[in-house]
């Protein structure tokens, strides 16, 4: 190697650590919409969330309160199972943009 390519190598390193920073930076903001919510704004997979906990909850008390499945409105995999299916529906529905 000659002295001019040794000398380059620290340099370069350096632009592509600041350039895979720039890359993280831009993934992890920008892409979620806000939602001002009563003056402060929340990113729109948490509200989808929220939302599909609510909902899940819901339909797990209005499930339980029917004999004929209660036992499935007290299995916990099944009420983690719908919150995870409600919020990601609500997020497709309102956030995705189709």
């Amino acid at each position: 190697m000659s002295a001019e390519s040794k000398k380059s190598e620290p340099g370069a390193a350096r632009y592509a650590r600041g350039g895979a920073l720039g890359v993280v930076a831009g993934m992890a903001t920008g892409c979620t919409p806000n939602l001002n919510i009563l003056g402060v704004y929340f990113p729109g997979w948490l509200v989808s969330g929220v939302a599909g906990l609510a909902v899940a909850y819901a339909l797990v008390w209005w499930l339980g309160r029917r004999p004929s499945s209660r036992a499935l409105a007290q299995s916990g995999l099944f009420f983690c199972g719908l919150t995870l299916v409600l919020a990601l529906l609500n997020w497709w529905i309102f956030f995705s943009g189709f």
